[in-house]
């Protein structure tokens, strides 16, 4: 016999709660049906409290990588006719990964304990995000947890994959960068003054770009130290205040009007927001609450603070395509196809379709940034460079011509 924990509201629209000692949920439940009792939550005291006293529960840590992976096998043993728990249990005998073993072995004691999978996983929020949870409660409400999981998987593996292509498109301008720099350091801060000095020339007399080199060649020499802690205060201040922080709406709104990066982003999010909402509509979720929880899927606080207001107009009567036009964030094509859906009834499939067409412009703006940011990098670098030996040749020929007057 298990215990559990639930929360009715009896005919009287009184709210009730109390503890139940049943064989499983389903009995659990059919014992209050009987005391005419309408059920809002009910959960499995023992489970609950054994997971509380696990040690390092909530220190489980599971990547986007794995979680896709998880999400795909899972979604593959439904399809192939396994129970849920058989699924997982052959599962977590099958995998390598340790946490991923110990969440399996959570969730399938969860489960033989008479709670949902959805419930389950909601005792996970590091894990599980509130739109992968509300897409499983959908799929066991319609009895397709099978082929949500696939179209979970889907997204999943399609997010990865931009971000993949994002992170790998970041190396070669990163390296560039700190190479750079790093050359200029030494250049402005070693060379130049060595060289300088083998002229014998008064400071003074020579051209402005070559006191400028030597100004800020023996500022980083004699005050490195200031300028590392002043750099370090800097990346902390931005992440605190901006990253992390009050800024962070203002940062993202300014990320959206970078040439070609902010169309980027901006078609990255329209992709995630569309198919996210397309697959729970699809599903038979309302409009208020698929928004909800595709709002949690945008990354952009800018388009997030967009999409609130967006939820409290279709509260108010409003059709979804306006808000979305007005906050001046969104994409023309998704607002157009979402209007295309609401007028013809097929919303699913217009921003399912919406999210497949902002994808592929994604991977063509990503082509481009990363064409494009090398060469911006190159110039930037070569007029520095250039800057430097314009110096340096102005000095040699000073030193030259007060060599022939003298």
């Amino acid at each position: 016999m298990a215990t559990f924990v639930y929360k009715a509201v009896d005919l009287s629209g009184r709210e009730v709660s109390g503890e139940l000692e049943a064989p499983d949920r389903t009995a659990a439940l059919r014992e209050l049906a009987r005391q005419d009792a309408c059920v809002t939550r009910i959960d499995a005291k023992s489970q609950r409290a054994a997971l509380s006293e696990t040690p390092g529960s909530n220190r489980l840590r599971i990547g986007s990588k794995q979680l896709a992976i998880l999400t795909r096998q899972l979604a593959t043993s439904l399809e192939a006719g396994l129970t849920l728990m058989h699924a997982l249990d052959v599962m977590q005998q099958e995998l390598h990964h340790r946490p991923s073993r110990e969440l399996l072995g959570r969730l399938a004691g969860d489960v033989q304990h008479g709670r949902s999978l959805s419930d389950a996983m909601n005792e996970h929020p590091r894990i599980f995000s509130p739109l992968y949870i509300r897409m499983v409660r959908v799929g066991e409400t319609g009895g397709m947890l099978d082929t949500m999981l696939g179209q979970l998987a889907e997204m999943l593996e399609r997010q990865n994959d931009l971000r993949d292509r994002v992170r790998t498109a970041s190396i070669y301008p990163s390296i560039l960068l700190l190479v750079g720099l790093a050359s200029v350091v030494i250049i402005v801060a070693v060379i130049v003054p060595r060289i300088i000095e083998s002229l014998g020339t008064d400071t003074m007399l020579l051209p402005l770009p070559t006191r400028i080199m030597m100004g800020a060649g023996d500022f980083v020499r004699d005050w490195w130290y200031l300028l590392l802690a002043a750099v370090a205060t800097g990346v902390f201040a931005f992440r605190h205040w901006v990253l992390q922080g009050p800024g962070r709406p203002r940062w993202d709104r300014f990320k959206l009007r970078v040439p070609i990066w902010g169309r980027l982003i901006a078609q990255t999010e329209s992709s995630r927001f569309a198919r996210s909402m397309g697959i729970l509509v699809r599903g038979g979720v309302t409009i208020t609450e698929a928004l909800a929880a595709a709002k949690e899927t945008v990354q952009n606080a800018a388009m997030r603070q967009a999409m609130e207001s967006v939820a409290a107009s279709i509260q108010s009567g409003e059709s979804i395509a306006r808000p979305l036009q007005r906050s001046g964030l969104f994409r023309p094509l998704l607002i157009q196809m979402v209007r295309i859906g609401e007028n013809t009834g097929r919303l699913h499939e217009m921003l399912l379709k919406a999210a497949d067409i902002h994808e592929a412009e994604a991977r063509v703006t990503l082509d481009r940034v990363v064409t494009i940011l090398p060469v911006l990098m190159i110039l930037a670098l070569a007029g520095i460079i250039g800057f430097i030996v314009a110096g340096l040749v102005l000095a040699i020929v000073e030193f030259q011509t007060v060599g022939v007057g003298g």
